[in-house]
C-alpha cells in the first residue's frame, strides 16, 4: 500500500466556489436522463441498460452523471475532476483509470457506438443524444457551514480493494469500526479510501481528526468538537452528543493509540447518543468500547516461498506491486524484468508485506539497486531507512515507527517484548512462558502476552491444532537490539537453549508420525537458533551434539539435506570423547552419508567414509535396527555410485538381518529398495513380488516413515510397480499408476520423495516418448530441485533436456547438454544415469555421421554395464548399437545385434524392450526390401499386445500396413 501524501482543504463557508454551487445545484434537483439503450438516475446512483441495472463504481458514475448533465459541453479534466472528487487533491491518472470503467460500461470501445470523445488539451465531452427528465424538486436540509478537512490520497491504493469495501459494508452496517494493525501496514490509507468511497452515503458530512499530535482528554474532545463545527463547550462531551444527535455524520479518528482510553470514552458518547453518526477509528490496538467492531488490517500480500519467479506472477501480489510502482516514481526508471523477479518477490516475503517497509525499501533502488537492498541489509539496517522528508515523525523510518509503539508500553509489557525476540520462529504460549516470564505467575504472564497481541506488536495464528504467536522481523530486530543492551540477554538466551534442548529430547526421539512431523516443522526454526546457542556456548558441546543427532531425522523428514549434512558436520567435528563409539554417532554418521547423497553427492567419498563409519559403530554396539537403517541408506548410495551388483549383495545382506526383527515397516523398506535393486540388475519378476510385499504393507498402514531414507520407501517401491508393469508390456496400467505416484508424492509435500516419483516413475513416459508429459515432469523436478537444493537432480534434469533437443533435431546442442551433465555427475560419484545417457548420446553421433565415435560410445557403455551390473539397460544397448552400425552401413552387424536385444530383453521378461528392438530390427529389413521377414517378425508381437498401446506399437502395427 502507498504512503500517504494528503493536503486538507480549507475553505471560507460563506463564500461557495464553483464546485459547491455545483453540488448544491445537485442536491437540490432531480433528474433522470436516457440516451441510446440506457437509463441514467443520479438520485438512485442507477445505470441500467434494457432496464438492467450496469455495475460501474460510485467515481466512475458520478464522472457519467457530470458529463451526461452537461451533454454537448467540453468538461476540462481538472473541472471534472473537482466536481467528482471536491475538496481532494487527485492525479489524473485516477481520472483516465475511472474513465476507462465508464467507457467499458457504455460499450464504448472496440468500434461500437461512441458516447464519450476526449479532446486533446480540452477535456472530455458527452455526444450522444440525451433525453432528460426534470423531476419533482427534493430539498434537502443543508449540512451545518462548517469546515471539513478530509484527507486526499496523492496516489493510487495498491492491493486493498477488498479489505476497503469490506471497511465500508462493516461501517455503514455497524456504525463504529476500528481498524487495527502493526504499524506502517497502511490503516490510515485503507481508512482514507474507505472513507472516500463512503462518503455518499453521509451527503458528505464527514469528519478526519487525525490525534497524533493531540494529547489529553480536553484537547481531543475540543479537537473533535472544532472538527464536527462545535463553537463553544469544545471539551463538554454532552454538548458533543447535542450538537451531532441530528445529524448523520460519519467521524475518523486517525491514531488513537496514544490516547486510546480517552479516543473510546468519546467514540462511545458519539455512538450511544447520535444514532445517525458512524466512527471509524484507526489505532494500534482495539478501544476496547461498547459497540467497536474490530477490523484487524494483515499485510499486503506477497509471493510464498517458490513463487513470483516471473516479472507477471511476481506483479499479480500487491506488495511487490507496489514495490515496483514506488521505485519507479523515485525517478530511478526502474521496471520489473524476469531476471529480478525473484529478488523483488524474496524482497516483500522478507519484509512481512509492511507497507512503510516496502516504500522504505523502493526509495533505495536508485542509489543501491535491487541485489544490494535484498542481499547486504539485515532488518536491523532496514530499522533505520529513511523516507520522505514530509511524512509524520512516526512514519519517517521503521525505527521511529516502533518507538512509538514501543514507548506507549509499560514496563512488564516492555521486558516481554525484548525477550521474546529470542524466538526464531513462532511459538506456543508454553514456550514462551518458559522462556520469557520465569519471574512471574504464569496467569500474569498470559495476560502480558494478550496485550502484546492486542496492541499488534505480536501476532496469533490460529489455523493449526494450537496457538501460535510471533514477531514480524522488524519489530523483532528492534527488540533485540533492546534486549541485547541489557544484561538480561545471556540469562534469556540460556533458557531459551534449555528449554529447546528438552523439548526436542522429548519429541524427537519419538517416531515421527504426520502430526507430530507438522509439530516438529513450525519448531524447526527455534530449534535451530537453539543449535546455534548451544555451539557457540563452549560449555555445553555434549548437548549440542545430542540435539543435532536428534534434529537431524527430522531435516532429512523436510529435505532440508544442506542444512542435515551442516549440522551433522558440526556435530561430529565437535564429538566429545564421551560419545565416540555411540549410538550419538551412528545417527550422525548415517544423517551425513544420507544429506550428502543428495546434496553434493558422494564427492570426494564423504557419503561412503560416514556409512561406512555409521556401520562399523552399529557392528561393534551389535545395534542389529540401526545396522539395518544403514544397510538401506548405503543401497541408495551405491546405486547412486553406479554400483548394482553390489547393491543387490547389500540389500540381499540387509534382506538376511530381518528374521531377528519384529519390524514390518522395515521389512517394507528392505523390499521397496531390493526391488529396485533386482529391477536394475534385469531380475524383473523377482522384483516384482517384493514390491507387491512392500505396497500391500502400505496399504494397511497410516502414515510411511522418511527419516532414515529421506525419502518415502512406498512411493519408490510404487515407481518400481509403474516401470515393472511398463517394462513387461502393461502399457495403460503402468501410465495409471505412475501418474497415481506422482500426485501422492506431491501431495506428501516431501521434496525428495516427489523428485524420486517425477523421475522414477516419469520413465514411463519417457519410454514411451509423451513429449508433453515428459516436459511438464522436467520443469517441475527443476523447480523443486532448485528450491531445495538437490544438485543432481538436477543435472538428470539436463541429460532430459539435452535427450528432448537430439530427439527435434538439435542434435550436437543436446550432446553437449548431456556431456556435460555427466561430467558434473561423475564429479558427484552420481552415476545412476550413466549408462543411459551414454546410449542417448550414442545414437545422437549417429545421427551426425560420427559413425566411429558411436560405435565407440556403444562399446564403452558395453563395458561399463558388465562390470557394473545395470543389464536392465542392455537390451537397449544392443538396439542402438544395431542403429549405429545400420547408419554406417553394416546391415549384417546390425541385424545380429538387433536380434541380441530382443533375446536379452526376451531372458529378463521385458516385453516393451523386446517389441522396441524388434520395431527397429523390421525398419531395418524394411530398408534392405526384406519387408516379408519384418511383417514375420512383427505379427506375434501385435497379436500378444491385444488392445494395449504404445508408440512402439502404433509405428509396428503401421509398418504391417
Amino acid at each position: 500500500m502507498r504512503r500517504l501524501e494528503y493536503e486538507f482543504q480549507v475553505t471560507n463557508p460563506a463564500i461557495p466556489c464553483r464546485t459547491e454551487m455545483h453540488r448544491e445545484s445537485r442536491l437540490h434537483t432531480e433528474w433522470r436522463a436516457a440516451f441510446g439503450p440506457f437509463t441514467l438516475s443520479p438520485s438512485e446512483r442507477l445505470l441500467e441498460r434494457d432496464g438492467v441495472p450496469v455495475r460501474l463504481g460510485g467515481r466512475a458514475l458520478d464522472i457519467l452523471v457530470v458529463l451526461v448533465e452537461s451533454a454537448g459541453e467540453t468538461i476540462g479534466k481538472k473541472e471534472l475532476i473537482a466536481r467528482v472528487w471536491p475538496g481532494m487533491v487527485v492525479e489524473e491518472g485516477s481520472l483516465r483509470f475511472h474513465m476507462v470503467a465508464v467507457r467499458k460500461a457504455l460499450g464504448d470501445v472496440g468500434g461500437g457506438t461512441r458516447y464519450i470523445v476526449n479532446t486533446a488539451n480540452k477535456g472530455y465531452t458527452f455526444i450522444g443524444r440525451v433525453e432528460r427528465q426534470e423531476l419533482a424538486a427534493q430539498i434537502r436540509p443543508a449540512s451545518p457551514n462548517i469546515v471539513k478537512p478530509l484527507p486526499a490520497l496523492a496516489t493510487a491504493i495498491l492491493g486493498r480493494d477488498e479489505e476497503v469495501r469490506a471497511l465500508v459494508g462493516n461501517l455503514l452496517q455497524r456504525r463504529f469500526v476500528s481498524v487495527v494493525g502493526a504499524g506502517g501496514i497502511g490503516k490510515t490509507t485503507v481508512a482514507i479510501a474507505a472513507t472516500q468511497m463512503a462518503a455518499m452515503h453521509f451527503d458528505g458530512d464527514v469528519h478526519f481528526v487525525d490525534l497524533s499530535a493531540t494529547s489529553g482528554a480536553g484537547l481531543i474532545r475540543a479537537t473533535v468538537a472544532s472538527a464536527v463545527g462545535l463553537q463553544n463547550r469544545l471539551d463538554d462531551l454532552s454538548a458533543l452528543e447535542a450538537h451531532l444527535s441530528d445529524r448523520k455524520s460519519l467521524i475518523i479518528l486517525d491514531c488513537c493509540e496514544h490516547v486510546i482510553g480517552e479516543a473510546a470514552e468519546l467514540a462511545e458518547v458519539v455512538v450511544r447518543g447520535c444514532p445517525q453518526v458512524h466512527v471509524l477509528a484507526t489505532s494500534r490496538e482495539p478501544l476496547l468500547a461498547h459497540g467497536e467492531f474490530v477490523y484487524r488490517l494483515q499485510p499486503l500480500r506477497f509471493p510464498p516461498d517458490g513463487e513470483g519467479t516471473t516479472a507477471a506472477s511476481a506483479l499479480a501480489y500487491p506488495a511487490v506491486k507496489l514495490f515496483v510502482e514506488r521505485a519507479a516514481a523515485n525517478g530511478s526508471g526502474f521496471e520489473l524484468k524476469d531476471s529480478d523477479a525473484p529478488l523483488a518477490s524474496q524482497l516483500c516475503r522478507e519484509l512481512e508485506g509492511i507497507a512503510l517497509a516496502i516504500e522504505l525499501a523502493a526509495g533505495r533502488i536508485e542509489a543501491l539497486g535491487l541485489k544490494a537492498i535484498t542481499s547486504h541489509f539485515d532488518a536491523s539496517i532496514r530499522l533505520m531507512w529513511h523516507g520522505r522528508r514530509t511524512a509524520v515523525p512516526r512514519h519517517q523510518t521503521l525505527n521511529a515507527t516502533l518507538d512509538w509503539s514501543f514507548n506507549l508500553l509499560n514496563d512488564d509489557e516492555k521486558q516481554l517484548l525484548r525477550r521474546l525476540s529470542v524466538f526464531a520462529g513462532t511459538f506456543s504460549l508454553d514456550a514462551a512462558i518458559a522462556v520469557c516470564c520465569s519471574d512471574c505467575d504464569r496467569t500474569v504472564g498470559i495476560e502480558l502476552i494478550a496485550s502484546l497481541v492486542s496492541k499488534s506488536l505480536v501476532t496469533v495464528d490460529a489455523g493449526g491444532p494450537a496457538l501460535r504467536y510471533s514477531m514480524l522481523d522488524t519489530t523483532k530486530s528492534y527488540s533485540r537490539k533492546k534486549l541485547s543492551d541489557l544484561e538480561e540477554e545471556a540469562d534469556v538466551c540460556q533458557r531459551f537453549a534449555m528449554y529447546f534442548d528438552a523439548w526436542a529430547q522429548q519429541w524427537l526421539t519419538q517416531n515421527l508420525e504426520r502430526e507430530a512431523l507438522n509439530v516438529m516443522r513450525t519448531e524447526l526454526p527455534n530449534l535451530r537458533a537453539a543449535l546455534e546457542l548451544h555451539f557457540r556456548d563452549g560449555g555445553r558441546t555434549a548437548g549440542a551434539v545430542r540435539l543435532a543427532a536428534a534434529l537431524c531425522p527430522l531435516l532429512l523428514q523436510l529435505s532440508q539435506v544442506n542444512e542435515c549434512a551442516r549440522w551433522a558436520r558440526a556435530a561430529l567435528l565437535q564429538l566429545p570423547p564421551s560419545l565416540l563409539g555411540s549410538h550419538v554417532e551412528v545417527q550422525l554418521q548415517g544423517a551425513l552419508g544420507q544429506s550428502l547423497i543428495y546434496s553434493t553427492g558422494n564427492r570426494g567419498g564423504d557419503a561412503a567414509r560416514a556409512f561406512t563409519r555409521a556401520l562399523e559403530v552399529a557392528e561393534h554396539l551389535g545395534d542389529v535396527r540401526s545396522t539395518l537403517h544403514l544397510l538401506n541408506g548405503y543401497v541408495v548410495l551405491l546405486h547412486r555410485e553406479g554400483k548394482y551388483t553390489d547393491a543387490l549383495a547389500t540389500a540381499r545382506k540387509a534382506e538376511s538381518l530381518l528374521p531377528g526383527l519384529d519390524d514390518p515397516e522395515l521389512q517394507a523398506t528392505v523390499n521397496s529398495l531390493l526391488g529396485m535393486a533386482l529391477q536394475l540388475v534385469g531380475k524383473l519378476n523377482e522384483a516384482h513380488r517384493h514390491w507387491e510385499d512392500c505396497i500391500s504393507y502400505g496399504a494397511g498402514a497410516s502414515s510411511f516413515s522418511t527419516s532414515t531414507l529421506g525419502f518415502d520407501f512406498h512411493i519408490l517401491a510404487l515407481c518400481g510397480l509403474a516401470r515393472g508393469l511398463w517394462l513387461t508390456g502393461h502399457y495403460s496400467k503402468a501410465r495409471a499408476i505412475a501418474g497415481e505416484t506422482m500426485e501422492k508424492a506431491r501431495d506428501s509435500g516431501h521434496a525428495v520423495t516427489y523428485c524420486i516419483a517425477l523421475i522414477w516413475a516419469g520413465s514411463v513416459f519417457v519410454w514411451g516418448r509423451d513429449v508433453n508429459r515428459l516436459h511438464d515432469i522436467v520443469e517441475e523436478v527443476e523447480r523443486v530441485a532448485k528450491c531445495h537444493s538437490l544438485i543432481p537432480y538436477l543435472n538428470v534434469v539436463s541429460i532430459t533436456r539435452g535427450q528432448i533437443l537430439i530427439a527435434r533435431g538439435r542434435v550436437n546442442e543436446g550432446i553437449e547438454r548431456i556431456k556435460s551433465a555427466v561430467e558434473v555427475l561423475h564429479d558427484c560419484r552420481y552415476e545412476l544415469v550413466t549408462s543411459l545417457s551414454l546410449v542417448i548420446v550414442a545414437r545422437g553421433l549417429s545421427a551426425m555421421s560420427l559413425h566411429a565415435a558411436a560405435l565407440g560410445m556403444c562399446d564403452e557403455v558395453e563395458q561399463l554395464i558388465r562390470t557394473e551390473g545395470d543389464f536392465l539397460r542392455m537390451p537397449e544397448l544392443f538396439a542402438a548399437r544395431g542403429h549405429c552400425l545400420a547408419a554406417a552401413g553394416r546391415p549384417d552387424e546390425a541385424e545380429k545385434s538387433y536380434l541380441e536385444a530382443i533375446g536379452l530383453a526376451r531372458s529378463q521378461g521385458a516385453k516393451s524392450g523386446e517389441v522396441r528392438a524388434a520395431v527397429s530390427l523390421a525398419q531395418h529389413l524394411i530398408g534392405v526390401d526384406r519387408t516379408e521377414d519384418a511383417h514375420r517378425i512383427l505379427q506375434p508381437y501385435l497379436i500378444d499386445a491385444g488392445d494395449e498401446v504404445s508408440q512402439d506399437l502404433v509405428l509396428a502395427r503401421s509398418l504391417l500396413v
